[in-house]
This record gives C-alpha cells, sequence and structure tokens, in this order.
C-alpha cells in the first residue's frame, strides 16, 4: 500500500496548491516588480521582471508593436516603448 499512501500524499499537495496558487511547498513567491511606462503623461504599458529580463505589456496602440516582447533590462523597455510612440505620433489613439 506505499504506492495508495504517496498518491494520496501527491493528491493532497496538489489540492493545497490548486487552494492557495501563491505558495509553493509553503513558500510564498515573491512578487514581480513592475515598472509603469508613459511618455507627456500618457500611459504606453508597464515593464514587467521576467525570467528572461523584462517583459513589456503594452496599453496604447501605439506601441502593440511591442506587446509582450522581452528586454534586458527596464531602461531598454522603457527607451524601446518611448521611441516607437514617438515615431508613431501620427497614429491616433482610441
Amino acid at each position: 500500500m506505499t504506492i495508495w499512501t504517496g498518491r494520496r500524499d501527491r493528491v493532497a499537495r496538489l489540492r493545497d496548491a490548486r487552494a492557495n496558487p501563491h505558495t509553493a511547498a509553503g513558500e510564498r513567491v515573491p512578487m514581480r516588480q513592475s515598472t509603469p511606462v508613459e511618455v507627456d503623461g500618457i500611459f504606453l504599458g508597464a515593464a514587467v521582471e521576467h525570467e528572461l529580463g523584462v517583459r513589456f505589456i503594452a496599453v496604447d496602440p501605439r506601441v502593440t508593436d511591442m506587446h509582450q516582447s522581452i528586454w534586458p533590462n527596464f531602461d531598454y523597455a522603457k527607451n524601446s516603448a518611448r521611441q516607437l510612440y514617438r515615431s508613431n505620433r501620427s497614429f491616433p489613439s482610441t
């Protein structure tokens, strides 16, 4: 019956993980750092910490070409979004 006992333990751990997805093996998962990206008071999106660097989440239609792109650090993501926004200024916002 050791197989059944092991299986029962795994089912219990899965049930606990589903009940509280923010914990893994009893430890708290740290919150990811994010930074808003704006130009002249217009919110373009957010630069969010990612395993591979920084992911840009676009909100403004003028920077949707960058949506979900990954950058080496926050400064690269912010500067690239600002540059793309400035190059697409003629595009009307919705």
